[in-house]
């Protein structure tokens, strides 16, 4: 075990890690986990390897295999469909919940950041994946923070980090054009927000959802 560090603090070290690697795809879906060279790896015991393997198994990002070990999720289109059906019913009641109560100044703050989004030009995939991921957090991450409905949050998140999977194989060659029509949806999001129509809201993240939905799926099949 690390020097210093308790089991827990290196149990969600180990968790932050592995759960990176994965929906990253640095382990591939279906991959067989080798918790003795994870230990040797990373220099450390397998317990904390295997407290941390648990809790993504919770997340059905791996599974066990009886008398033959632990494996990576596998992706599919079946699994991608139902995770959007649900977070789709989920996010709609969280903005619904949350767009009465976000201060406004945060609405102003997101609406200035998204303005100047508009001029960026990121010159690779990393620029690119980065400024996807920053709107997401900047807009969703929002919306979470003001639903009101902790447990509601969480849940939500678990289907975030999952998709993040797919997404992270879609983001990769990007073209503009697609930065753009992200961007246009996130905006009409922050535009039903500043609002404060819920109605309007709901349907453009709910039209942001879908489009993505569609995007993902067609680069997979």
């Amino acid at each position: 075990m690390k020097k210093g560090l308790s089991r827990y603090v290196l149990t969600d070290e180990i968790y932050t890690l592995l759960k990176e690697q994965i929906l990253n795809h640095e382990m591939p879906s279906g991959e067989k986990i080798n918790i003795d060279q994870l230990a040797r790896d990373l220099e450390v015991s397998n317990i904390p390897i295997r407290e941390a393997l648990s809790r993504l198994m919770a997340e059905e990002l791996v599974y066990t295999v009886p008398f033959k070990g632990m494996y990576v999720a596998q992706i599919s289109l079946q699994e991608l469909d139902e995770m959007f059906e649900i977070r789709k019913e989920l996010e709609s009641l969280a903005i619904r919940k949350a767009v009465s109560q976000i201060p406004e100044e945060k609405l102003a703050h997101l609406e200035q950041e998204m303005k100047t989004r508009a001029t960026s030009h990121p010159a690779n995939d990393e620029e690119k994946i980065k400024l996807i991921a920053d709107m997401n957090q900047s807009l969703h991450g929002l919306i979470l923070d003001y639903c009101n409905n902790q447990s509601l949050a969480n849940l939500i998140h678990v289907y975030i980090d999952r998709i993040q999977r797919y997404s992270a194989l879609f983001h990769k060659g990007m073209e503009q054009q697609l930065l753009q029509e992200e961007w246009d949806e996130h905006m009409l999001v922050v535009q039903g927000l500043v609002a404060r129509d819920a109605s309007l809201a709901e349907a453009a993240l709910l039209k942001h959802l879908n489009n993505s939905h569609l995007r993902t799926r067609g680069f997979i099949l």
